[in-house]
């Protein structure tokens, strides 16, 4: 059986790092009889100062169907993990990140200068979109300069999830890099009844991400600032970056009377389609993802999605189940919520009913876990 050692910042228990959590767990389950996962991972979850209570830390643990090793925080990580590269022996290193020193560059480094010769498949987990690259553009830019420049990736396999994350790898990297597409694994709920809309009540529209700028809050709420019919905002998701989310507060203590905006706080990932299927819309204007695994879930939680055209769920509109949305064109935003604000409560009902169905018949994860499991081999 095929060893392979993954690397991860954020793993199980943990949940607040978003989409990589659940791609990685959902692989595991998928293709653990298949493959010996050894996952290494922080011992605690984004944000916390604290490990997990459940975990023996500087150790393998058994977590479903990989062996976890959970590495301590600063220099004694490195230790951790400059230990685990140098003393096992794998047949493949799965790196989910481009710009994580700890998770990325540096077992990059320690595999060419110490000639483990592992070969090592790299996801940038959207890190190469533009809308991702152009916070602290200049930093970033230096770096891939540099490395390109060296050559340090040069014999590596890029793994994009999508044709679009292909797309971004070849313009960062370069036409001739190699690359495998595999979409992401998702797993999602099989049976959830939907709320009804109500007549003449507001737009119930919800918002579940990390709080950062790449996940584009405050864009949500300028574009809702604009709209005119009475809106229920929820938003779930980690606080990520403090000083965004103050400035997320500043803008909502200006918001329009008709806009009911409320933080409901962080929501365990087995409650989000559940919670998903409560609510009239999902708004989620990010500026880059790889795949989203919050969007198929709405999708499969029949619910209509208004999200950026930075995700590779594309011409949603005329499949019927939303819409994508350059961004900036706040007006086409504005638009399309008052276009649901209108709708009945029978047309909404049959809308998601339909939108739900369609999730069933194109969201394929015998596809997905097909393509993952020749990636690996």
């Amino acid at each position: 059986m095929k060893r392979l050692l993954v690397l991860v910042p954020g793993y199980l228990p943990g949940f607040k790092s978003g989409g990589p959590v659940r791609t990685i767990a959902n692989m595991v389950e998928a293709l653990g009889d298949e493959f010996d996962f050894s996952v290494v991972c922080l011992d605690r979850d984004l944000g916390d100062n604290a490990s997990y209570d459940s975990i023996c830390v500087g150790k393998w643990n058994q977590v479903g169907k990989a062996k976890v090793f959970y590495i301590r925080t600063g220099l004694l990580g490195v230790f951790d993990l400059l230990k685990i590269l140098r003393n096992y022996k794998f047949d493949l290193i799965h790196l989910n990140s481009f710009l994580s020193f700890k998770f990325s560059i540096l077992p990059v480094i320690v595999n060419n200068i110490f000639g483990l010769r592992v070969p090592i498949i790299l996801g940038p987990r959207g890190e190469f979109s533009e809308g991702a690259l152009a916070f602290k553009s200049a930093k970033k830019n230096i770096f891939i300069s540099l490395v390109k420049k060296i050559g340090l990736y040069r014999n590596i396999v890029w793994h994009a999830s999508s044709a679009y994350e292909a797309a971004d790898i070849r313009r960062v990297m370069g036409d001739c890099v190699s690359i495998k597409q595999a979409i992401d694994i998702a797993k999602f709920e099989d049976k959830i009844k939907f709320s009804e809309r109500s007549e003449g009540f507001p737009l119930k529209v919800v918002f579940i991400s990390r709080i950062s700028p790449k996940k584009n809050l405050l864009g949500s709420l300028q574009v809702l600032s604009a709209v005119h019919s009475d809106i229920i905002f929820d938003v779930y998701g980690p606080i990520e970056d403090i000083a965004y989310w103050e400035e997320c507060m500043r803008f909502t203590a200006n918001l329009p009377l008709n806009i009911k905006f409320k933080y409901s706080g962080l929501l365990a990932p087995s409650d989000v389609v559940e919670t998903l299927s409560k609510y009239d819309l999902f708004f989620f204007p990010t500026l880059g993802e790889n795949f989203g695994h919050v969007i198929a879930e709405a999708f499969f939680a029949g619910l209509p999605v208004l999200i950026s055209d930075t995700t590779p769920w594309r011409n949603l509109y005329e499949k019927g189940v939303g819409w994508d949305v350059s961004l900036g064109k706040t007006q086409i935003f504005v638009e399309c919520i008052e276009d649901c604000c209108q709708k009945s409560p029978s047309e909404y009902s049959a809308w998601r009913s339909k939108i739900r169905d369609w999730a069933v018949q194109n969201i394929s994860n015998e596809e997905a876990i097909e393509e993952s499991r020749r990636l690996f081999n």
